[in-house]
């Protein structure tokens, strides 16, 4: 079975005043029906704007200006624009970072679901809030005949972000777009959050695309991983691989940066910090910040290459 999503040397630049900015840079990856892809990696490196590429939503002054993106074979960068408005919420969902600010403060939550329901469904109103009803008992949140009624500053935190997966799922989509789905909520929640995702992706066997920076949730939540520097990706494969053996030094450095029980010691830190990308880089992005380059590394951009079998790495050492 070919993959559901298919991503291939995509290039979103944003043309500023200031000069070109290349937020995504000849990024390629492919996520199968029933598998998540989690794409990592520190704020400013390229993941949201790689979701909103997805969308054809790139804020101005960004543009898509190369690469293929498909969903079943569709070609996702040529279709109108009426037909992509019909795939957005239909056939890709996405749940944003903070669902504080992703719902509409002055529609009762009721409404909220319901309108996507009538947008891609044709579903009248009543039958949109029975299933917006059947949907907030999916995603756990008791009584939700009173909770439709509800407008969003009356819920808490973690109730919120059940109500944004609600209607991200109100479709039944082919592709999840997770960006920071446990962003400002405790512990607990995160479990609980991260769960409920896992379990709907398992009966609905959707692809996810999990955006995080938390390496301890993609452990636990993830099939594939893509690791995302200065809007590139520079190592990619499978969770357990990467884990076990991360290659490139900005992976080592993550993984080097997550608190162990029982440590004792300050967590190490991946000096300086992301290059700016308005200025016309020669050789390796993570030059500056690595502990080991070697002679290429300052003139000559290293290419994505497979290591060895489904495990992939940018770095001139190997």
């Amino acid at each position: 079975m070919p993959p559901r999503l298919v991503v291939k040397n995509l290039q979103s630049y944003f043309f500023t005043r200031t000069g070109l900015i290349k937020a995504v840079d000849d990024v390629s990856f492919t996520i199968d029906q029933g598998e998540t892809l989690a794409l990592v990696g520190e704020s400013g490196c390229g993941k949201s704007m790689t979701a909103l590429s997805l969308l054809r939503l790139l804020p101005e002054p960004g543009r898509i200006v190369g690469g293929e993106i498909t969903l079943d074979g569709r070609d996702l960068l040529h279709l109108p624009d009426v037909e992509m408005r019909r795939i957005r919420g239909n056939d890709i969902s996405m749940i944003f970072q903070e669902p504080m600010t992703s719902l509409n403060p002055v529609l009762r939550i009721g409404e909220q679901i319901a309108e996507v329901l009538r947008l891609h469904q044709g579903d009248t109103k009543q039958q949109a809030l029975e299933q917006a009803a059947e949907l907030l008992t999916q995603v756990g949140i008791s009584d939700p005949g009173r909770r439709l009624r509800n407008y969003p500053h009356q819920l808490s935190g973690g109730q919120r972000q059940r109500i944004m997966i609600a209607i991200a799922l109100a479709c039944d989509p082919k592709l999840l777009i997770a960006d920071e789905p446990t962003t400002a909520l405790d512990v607990t929640i995160q479990a609980q959050i991260m769960d409920l995702l896992l379990e709907l992706k398992q009966q609905r066997q959707m692809a996810t695309l999990l955006i995080s920076h938390d390496l301890g949730v993609v452990a636990g939540n993830a099939d594939k991983l893509a690791v995302m520097y200065a809007g590139q990706i520079v190592e990619a494969g499978t969770v357990k691989k990467i884990f076990k053996n991360p290659l490139h030094p900005y992976t080592q450095g993550l993984l080097q940066c997550i608190p162990r029980l029982g440590q004792q010691q300050a967590l190490p830190t991946i000096p300086g910090q992301l290059p700016d990308l308005r200025e016309q880089l020669e050789g390796c992005l993570f030059l500056d910040r690595c502990s080991g380059p070697c002679a290429p590394c300052g003139h000559q951009l290293p290419k994505l290459e497979e290591n060895e079998p489904n495990h992939w790495v940018r770095c001139w050492r190997y």
